[in-house]
């Protein structure tokens, strides 16, 4: 998506309440869907904009992290493309540090495997 300023795509302060949020959204969303505007491809573009800045803008802590983040280029954060939920990054994350010593995050806390590992896979 090449607007990044989600504050603007909906026409809506910085400090708006959340409800002013969802009511702007589904004021815009019907006049913009384009079974409604005769499949004009433009309205259908200005749909996207409008679902993803909702989608961002809708959400407390979505919406937190892209005001830390000024409207930078918070699409291309952590998988936000694809659309990956924030708790399978945390759980991603946290099994990505199995085994790195660190004493909270379980497996072999940096034995290694095989013969002389933790007792898992041994060959």
């Amino acid at each position: 998506m090449a607007t990044e300023d989600y504050y603007g795509v909906l026409g809506v302060r910085r400090d708006a309440p959340a409800e002013e949020i969802k009511r702007i959204y589904r004021e815009l969303a019907p006049r913009y869907h384009p079974d409604l505007n005769g499949g004009d491809r433009g309205s259908e573009e200005r749909l996207k904009e409008i679902n993803q800045a909702y989608h961002v803008l809708g959400n407390e802590e979505r919406r937190r992290r892209y005001d830390l983040m000024s409207g930078g280029s918070f699409e291309n954060t952590m998988f936000h493309q694809n659309g990956l939920d924030d708790d399978l990054i945390n759980l991603l994350w946290r099994f990505s540090r199995m085994g790195t010593g660190t004493g909270w995050a379980g497996g072999c806390r940096g034995r290694g495997f095989g013969k002389r590992g933790c007792g898992r896979w041994k060959g």
